[in-house]
């Protein structure tokens, strides 16, 4: 159905999470700002899904009310003559919306059917043409009366017929360049034998963690890159995105990649201290977690992932070890495997996989655990924490629209090549399911850190 974007203030985002997944499994495309650097939104991102979106939902509550974002969302949905939906969840109706009836859910927790009715055909109208980039999997239909109408000539489609012939030869010169050909991987000097990895995919059977050896053993380094087991995420294409997430998620795509090794733990604290001590990487901003007073450089924490650095701390950190932080695309792939599942694990969220916040459970930890906590909850090559503990890191400057952008075939796709923010990936232990989500992309400025965000590190063999 249309795309809907809900406008809300953070304190209220159980409730809204709450609603998106309603909604979702109504069939609806919903966008909402579930990204977690609140304080520094861009305007442009947020511009762009009111234009685009068919109808705005707002979540009247005294939070939102107090929201200086929430009040521009509204005021330029106005503007632009967005149809409103306000949802009562709290306190008392606006003056600045006072002629849109809201729907009071105060003590409620399911919508009346009758909402959704009313949103499906005020969306339905607003739906886009057919001609245009479709979003979801079912494809146009033609009406059974309708026979097709062809109107061939040479001379009006020459130039058709020079375009297909052209990128057919394209197509072949790559093709016989081995672009598309997945490539053959060699064991490299540093890394031990890798005749323990799997070489098909689909298997899905773990690879096997190996270790760096080539610094002498004495020095900082080697000791930081020892500790560190990489594993092996095999050449070949993936599933990247999601039809049933953020805007930003879509289009759906293939993408191919090389064959590359993943850090199999988050950076830990520990590691990350070799590199202080090496003088390479700069002190975190701060030595605290969110319920622990001491945490960075207690050894009681030294197995638990490194907070409270900013993207270029954590790009540094994996140059000191020959490494980089992984691109987008191939922090998805190790996540999620080829096959599109929504957790590492598969498609259903499960509090004993993962460290995030499941609505109150007694079980929600409140703030990090050790990278090696939840076994049962790896991706299919093995990679821990890839969903919850802490948001990762990774390459790629964050572009809403960027997945749009691409052309295919995708091969090794880098991100776009400006923009303010970094992507960040996994979730937190903070995070909701629906931020776990191996496809869902967050973004913070770059320039910050927080106690959500860690990161690991990837190598080319």
């Amino acid at each position: 159905m249309g795309h809907i974007f809900i406008s809300y203030s953070y304190q209220d985002k159980d409730y809204v999470h709450q609603l998106q997944e309603d909604l979702l499994k109504q069939d609806f495309n919903v966008w909402i700002d579930d990204h977690i650097d609140y304080s520094t939104r861009s305007p442009k991102i947020l511009q762009d899904q009111l234009d685009d979106c068919d109808a705005f939902i707002l979540i009247v509550s005294e939070n939102s009310l107090e929201s200086e974002w929430v009040q521009k969302e509204v005021t330029y949905a106005k503007r632009i003559g967005k149809p409103f939906f306000p949802l009562l969840i709290n306190g008392g109706a606006w003056l600045s919306i006072e002629s849109t009836q809201s729907v009071d859910v105060t003590n409620k927790e399911l919508l009346p059917e009758e909402f959704y009715e009313r949103l499906a055909r005020v969306t339905s109208r607003n739906e886009h043409p057919a001609n245009e980039t479709l979003t979801k999997r079912e494809p146009a239909i033609r009406p059974a009366n309708e026979a097709p109408k062809f109107k061939f000539s040479i001379r009006q489609w020459w130039w058709v017929i020079v375009m297909i012939v052209g990128m057919i030869g394209i197509v072949m010169v790559l093709w016989l360049n081995g672009t598309f050909q997945p490539k053959a991987i060699s064991a490299p000097t540093e890394i031990s034998s890798l005749a323990s990895h799997p070489s098909a995919v689909a298997s899905f059977a773990p690879t096997k963690a190996v270790t760096l050896t080539s610094v002498p053993s004495s020095s900082p380094k080697a000791a930081a890159a020892q500790s560190a087991s990489i594993l092996l995420v095999p050449a070949g294409n993936f599933i990247m995105g999601s039809y049933n997430g953020n805007a930003d998620e879509q289009p759906v795509h293939i993408v191919y990649l090389d064959a590359f090794y993943i850090d199999k733990y988050e950076v830990t604290n520990a590691l990350y201290k070799s590199c202080v001590d090496a003088n390479a990487c700069a002190f975190p901003k701060f030595d605290n977690s969110n319920l622990r007073p001491t945490y960075y450089g207690d050894p009681r924490y030294d197995q638990y992932p490194v907070i409270g650095v900013t993207w270029d701390m954590a790009k540094a950190y994996c140059e000191w070890r020959k490494a980089s932080l992984p691109t987008e695309a191939e922090w998805e792939k190790a996540a999620r495997g080829p096959d599109g599942r929504m957790y590492p694990w598969g498609n259903s969220s499960d509090q004993s996989r993962a460290n995030y916040n499941n609505n109150g459970d007694p079980n929600y930890a409140g703030d990090t655990s050790a990278v090696d906590a939840y076994p049962s909850g790896v991706s299919p090559y093995g990679v821990f924490d890839m969903a919850g503990n802490v948001w990762e890191w990774v390459a790629d400057i964050y572009d809403a629209s960027y997945y749009a952008s691409l052309t295919l075939p995708i091969a090794n796709p880098l991100g776009p090549a400006s923009g303010a923010y970094r992507v960040v990936k996994g979730g937190s232990w903070d995070s909701s399911e629906f931020s776990l989500r191996s496809a869902g992309r967050g973004f913070y400025d770059p320039s910050n850190a927080n106690i959500y965000i860690g990161f690991r590190c990837a190598r080319n063999p």
